[in-house]
């Protein structure tokens, strides 16, 4: 039986501190993934003594946990269904009118849907649209993308499941003996935070946005992609400057196989093709769809048939620190990760130049892949795919439409009514999504991102041994100390603009972790209610607008926007500030201190 090594109590204190200052310089410096970091920590304290295993492993179990997988599974419910399709159409038509208007509404749309579902499923939704209207409008990207990703940030302050970091601190102030944190406690004044937010985004942030477009126009028009002529085909036979692929498809061929020898001629364009040819081709990117769905070419990346069912075509970009930065395009990464395959590649220097094949994935690369929805959900999920368009759109299935819109409102509803608390409504909603069959059981593990489970896990055990060690008492003390008399606003503001500076260069789940306990014992220490420090470490750990690695949907706007660090800077440092002074200000408004 493992028995952790003794310490006394002063040396448990400094083990702690010693273990969270190891951990937030990881969380910083990306070492390792933040799941990753968050289980070590999380060993790290039960191996030296600090946590017993069963305190060590607690956050396994722990409501806040247990409440975020299952609203990761709602939100894929409604995601899944269509349901949201129809209001993207309308989104598209507005910014026909006028791309401001668009703009607002975009925003408008992702912060209200955003306080009631996953805000990087939203962001995830809403790439394809704010691109689609990009394109039509002739706006560059980086004016519409930043806006989303910050307007979805705002809007899951504003409710108790807006965000996991909510739920997170609520489950912390729970397990710690406080009452646990209404549904819509806090919603009146993170509105107003919110619609402050937009109306600086809106006025003085859209004139600081990027408005670079690519130095070829749209850069996502053409791919490279390897095709081989099928047996049977009607090409074979043809020469290549007579056939359908040069004269209909407009394809640049760059090189023909033939049994694996390059073929070489005087007239490339006499060449006659022969059944099992393989061919790197240019092509554009509608006419590579329309090719991939004939019968005289199959495109030899693409694992299965074209009109495998389930199967759809997604274009999408590769983000930084994606899994797949590294791989060789050999099919092989791509049928395992996605059920299917990869269609075409395009990247920022000429597609000629690449080896395809051979070539390894870069940040920036932009993709044509076919696979499953419920594939390409989870890789959004875990940052390692941003998909700016879909095509071959299923269309809306308004049975299982209406039945998880529905079983949403009912697990808000019974929530905010105090029927039950959240982790078991959300448990019996997504029981009645499966029962219902509006997703099967492989759907809901997969629409779970388990990156964020086992994180959320490991965080945890910070708080936890921050509590038992004393070392939560010890900072807030310390901060007490040097507040001296300070009115309680002050000490507000301090915590907030601390937890805002946290929260953009390290995990905002761990931000909250690690600050939750502090802010309880610096209101016990200033002999104030715990109520607005709480609240203002909940919102504060969710103003990450300053680097693009504060939060997932800023990570995932960054390529497709064509952003730089120092966009994130530029818009994101008056926002943070704004908010950190109308916080302090607003606050002890609807949360007195006495």
């Amino acid at each position: 039986m493992f028995t952790p090594p003794y310490f006394l109590p002063d040396a448990t204190l400094f083990l702690t501190l010693l273990v969270i200052a190891v951990g937030v310089y990881l969380f910083v410096r990306e070492t390792f993934s933040i799941d990753v970091t968050a289980i070590l920590i999380m060993t790290l304290f039960i191996v030296t003594g600090v946590l017993a295993p069963e305190e060590g492993f607690a956050g396994f179990t722990n409501s806040a946990t247990i409440t975020v997988a299952c609203m990761f599974v709602l939100s894929y419910g409604l995601f899944r269904s269509g349901v949201l399709d129809p209001l993207i159409r309308l989104l598209i038509r507005m910014g026909r009118r006028h791309y401001l208007l668009a703009l607002v509404a975009l925003m408008l749309f992702a912060a209200l849907l955003s306080a009631f579902i996953n805000d990087t499923a939203v962001v995830a939704l809403l790439i394809p649209a704010a691109m689609r209207l990009a394109d039509r409008t002739g706006v560059a990207p980086g004016k519409l993308l930043m806006p989303l990703s910050f307007a979805a940030l705002l809007g899951g302050m504003c409710t108790l499941i807006g965000t996991s970091t909510n739920i997170l601190v609520s489950g912390i102030v729970e397990q710690l003996g406080h009452a646990p944190i209404g549904m819509f406690e806090f919603t009146h004044a993170a509105l107003w935070l919110t619609l402050a937010g937009m109306a600086y985004l809106l006025t003085v942030g859209i004139w600081m946005l990027p408005g670079r477009l690519g130095e070829e126009g749209d850069s996502r028009m053409s791919y490279i992609a390897l095709i081989r002529v099928r047996d049977g085909s009607k090409e074979a036979g043809s020469t290549l400057d007579a056939s359908r692929l040069v004269r209909e498809f407009c394809a640049e061929v760059i090189d023909i196989q033939r049994h694996g020898q390059e073929l070489v001629a005087q007239e490339r364009g006499l060449i006659t093709l022969a059944e099992g040819d393989v061919l790197k081709v240019v092509l554009d990117r509608a006419q590579l769809l329309e090719l991939r769905r004939g019968g005289e070419y199959r495109i030899i990346t693409e694992g299965g048939s074209a009109d495998a069912k389930g199967i759809e075509v997604f274009e999408a970009v590769v983000p930084k620190g994606s899994r797949l930065i590294g791989h060789a395009i050999d099919g092989h990464v791509f049928r395992r990760l996605l059920d299917h395959g990869l269609l075409g590649l395009r990247r920022a220097e000429r597609n000629s130049d690449l080896r395809f094949v051979e070539q390894r994935l870069a940040a920036g690369d932009i993709l044509l892949i076919a696979a499953t929805s419920a594939r390409i959900y989870r890789l959004m999920n875990e940052e390692d795919l941003t998909v700016i368009e879909e095509y071959e759109e299923p269309g809306v299935d308004w049975r299982k439409a209406l039945l998880a819109l529905g079983v949403i409102v009912g697990v808000v509803g019974a929530a905010t009514a105090g029927l039950a608390p959240i982790v078991l409504t959300a448990i019996v909603g997504v029981l009645a999504l499966l029962v219902t069959q509006v997703l099967t059981p492989e759907e809901a593990y997969e629409a779970v991102e388990w990156k964020v489970i086992f994180m959320l896990a490991g965080v945890l055990s910070m708080g936890a041994a921050l509590e038992k060690s004393g070392g939560d008492q010890l900072i807030a003390d310390g901060l007490h100390d040097v507040l001296g008399e300070s009115s309680p606003r002050i000490a507000l503001g301090v915590l907030f603009l601390l937890t805002s500076v946290l929260t953009n260069v390290m995990s905002n789940n761990a931000t909250a972790a690690l600050m939750t306990p502090i802010a309880l014992q610096l209101a016990k220490a200033m002999q104030v209610s715990e109520r607005p420090f709480i609240v203002g470490v909940m919102m504060a750990a969710s103003v990450a607008f300053m680097t693009p690695m504060g939060y997932q949907t800023n990570t995932m706007v960054y390529v497709p926007g064509r952003y730089r660090f120092a966009d994130y800077l530029r818009v994101g440092t008056p926002l943070n500030l704004l908010l950190w002074v109308l916080a302090t200000w607003l606050l002890p408004m609807y949360f007195p201190f006495r």
